[in-house]
């Protein structure tokens, strides 16, 4: 993906379309662009081919969002990200299936419960890219539209009677609420040695 991003990104300089300035964080966009679309299209693949299809859809429609609004957690090296993001989906995907095994009631609480965790923190930025206070407005009000969407479609969801999807969003959305606080404990740890160092 990267040699597809440095082409792409110095093809843009070579057209005046971008400045050789900003290269760099073209190059760094683009990389990120097509991980994440190629993660997406794998995991939608892996679902097709493991026939739990709508469980794949599940996974997307709360980890895209959160992902990008809410923010969270951040692996040291793209290979951890990469190993992190395909564990925690593989452990979604196949254990959503005997989560409708327990009590269909529980799904509701959880669901709220995980959302209102997720909105007294987020959005979460790392040490690498702190947030400005309109970026973190811009970012919550995403995560609010992002909330009302998902509830919709878990409450049709729920009245239709498909407990294995509420489940798994459920079951993802307690995951991405996992990784914010993560990523607030990090940072916390981060800015202590920071100070301890200074």
């Amino acid at each position: 993906m990267k040699k597809i991003a440095s082409f792409i990104t110095d093809t843009l300089v070579k057209d005046g379309q971008i400045p050789e300035s900003q290269q760099d964080i073209y190059r760094y966009l683009f990389d990120y662009l097509f991980e994440s679309l190629l993660f997406d299209v794998i995991t939608l693949i892996i679902g097709l081919v493991t026939h739990r299809f709508g469980i794949a859809l599940c996974y997307i429609l709360v980890t895209i969002p959160l992902r990008h609004f809410a923010g969270g957690f951040h692996a040291g090296s793209p290979l951890m990200c990469t190993i992190l993001s395909y564990g925690i989906y593989g452990l979604i995907l196949f254990s959503a299936p005997y989560l409708i095994k327990l009590p269909d009631f529980i799904w509701i609480p959880v669901y709220v419960v995980m959302w209102l965790f997720i909105l007294l923190v987020a959005p979460v930025d790392c040490p690498n890219k702190r947030l400005l206070p309109e970026q973190k407005k811009r970012l919550f009000k995403l995560c609010i539209l992002s909330c009302i969407v998902i509830s919709i479609i878990f409450i049709i969801l729920r009245i239709n009677g498909a407990i294995l999807y509420v489940a798994s969003i459920s079951e993802c959305l307690t995951v991405c609420t996992i990784g914010l606080y993560i990523g607030i404990f990090r940072n916390r740890e981060q800015k202590q040695l920071s100070q301890e160092e200074s």
